[in-house]
């Protein structure tokens, strides 16, 4: 089997959908499948290869920056290469590659799927809407309705798929990653080395992109409640400012009178963010949005308690007891803080639960095999007789955290 994956970046400061595509790839690719990834090429040095995969890059025209991630030259290859594939895979959508894969796949006849990594939540859908409201009527709508495959990777995904067009052939599969990345992790006063403002400090620690979307004006206010009335505590602001956001969250700080207690470290890969992850008492993601985070999962399987809001669509961090799930706003947020900054036995319970859940059900090795079938299915034509693979899966880990 021949699959190419169309992605829009794979710089790392894309964030999450970046690292799905290269690890979902590398993954296929241990288990036999050929696989080729088509991306715009970053005006960057890091950029994320993975192994075994063949990774073709192309430059940027001068439209991207009217619509993102616009390259004639990646149009053009699709155009002469996708005969040679069985099966395209588009990660993302109202961004230029996925509208040449889609141009491509329908000149060739081939079937595609597409993962919309979150972007029809409704933060996403207001967030430039009167664009988005044109750009769907005259060509999304159209796509989505035409793909082979629609891969959901929550159940919250599932539903506004289901909202947004009239496309029955919508599969779940969830994110993983590698169990074997975070084996061995670093010393916890490593990082005090470059920041020493961590030492004896209970360290917050939020990881992802500095952006409006991810709640960090939630975070700046309920930080302020709780670092006001006490000396023994410090958030940790880890990711990159692609937009600028940054001076905003800390104009923010400032108003609130605790921007002594934070640190931001910009965006830190490989063995760097290993180490934070390793430092950090407790993860904070207060998003508006999300798609499926990578960093609730990262910091699970380092065994540390997750606050998230219930716009990060993963319930099961609350039904098995691994975290806090709570609405947007800054009481939720300061409250849930409080009382894992007080109680590190229940930090340390909800740590165990979290990294758990993450070795049963979210790893790459079991989430390829589930996506081998899908790709499968979707080439026979048989999709219809794809069933949810998680559902057993479900039962299982149910029977498990009731134990």
């Amino acid at each position: 089997m021949k699959v190419l994956h169309v992605a829009a970046s794979l710089n790392p400061a894309w964030g999450g959908p970046t690292k799905v595509v290269t690890e979902l790839t590398e993954a296929l690719a241990k288990k036999g499948i050929e696989v080729s990834i088509f991306a715009p090429l970053e005006n960057s040095k890091e950029i994320c290869i993975p192994k075994g995969v063949d990774v073709k890059l192309f430059p940027k025209g001068f439209l991207s920056k009217f619509w993102t991630s616009y390259s004639s030259s990646l149009a053009k290859a699709l155009m002469k290469e996708v005969f040679d594939f069985d099966l395209v895979h588009i990660h993302e959508i109202w961004h230029h590659p996925h509208y040449a894969a889609y141009k491509a796949t329908k000149l060739a006849r081939k079937p595609f799927v597409i993962t919309i990594h979150g972007a029809l939540d409704p933060w996403c859908l207001n967030h430039k809407a009167f664009r988005k409201r044109v750009y769907a009527t005259l060509i999304q709508k159209r796509i989505l309705k035409e793909a082979s495959g629609l891969h959901a990777i929550t159940e919250e995904e599932v539903k506004s798929m289901s909202n947004f067009v009239n496309n029955q052939n919508i599969f779940l599969i969830p994110n993983g990653l590698n169990p074997e990345d975070f084996e061995n992790l670093p010393e916890r006063s490593e990082i005090e080395l470059l920041y020493p403002g961590l030492k004896r400090k209970k360290v917050i620690l939020f990881l992802g992109r500095i952006h409006p979307i991810k709640g960090l004006d939630l975070l700046a206010k309920a930080f302020g409640k709780l670092a006001r009335t006490r000396n023994d505590i410090i958030l940790l602001i880890v990711g990159p400012d692609n937009y600028g956001y940054a001076k905003q969250v800390k104009q923010m700080l400032k108003i609130e009178g605790v921007m002594d207690k934070v640190i931001f470290t910009g965006i830190l890969t490989g063995h760097m963010k290993l180490s934070v992850l390793s430092r950090a008492d407790i993860f904070v993601l207060p998003s508006y949005s999300e798609g499926f985070s990578m960093a609730i999962l990262e910091a699970m399987i380092c065994g540390l308690p997750v606050i998230i809001t219930r716009q990060c669509n993963f319930p099961e961090v609350e039904s098995v007891g691994a975290g806090k799930v709570i609405d947007p706003d800054v009481i939720s947020l300061s409250k849930a803080m409080i009382e894992l900054v007080d109680n590190p036995e229940l930090c340390k319970d909800m740590g165990s639960k979290g990294k758990r859940l993450v070795m049963e059900k979210y790893i790459w090795d079991k989430i390829a095999d589930q996506m081998i079938i899908a790709y499968e299915k979707i080439i026979s034509g048989k999709i219809k007789e794809l069933l949810s693979i998680e559902s057993k899966q479900d039962k299982y880990l149910r029977k498990i955290f009731q134990c």
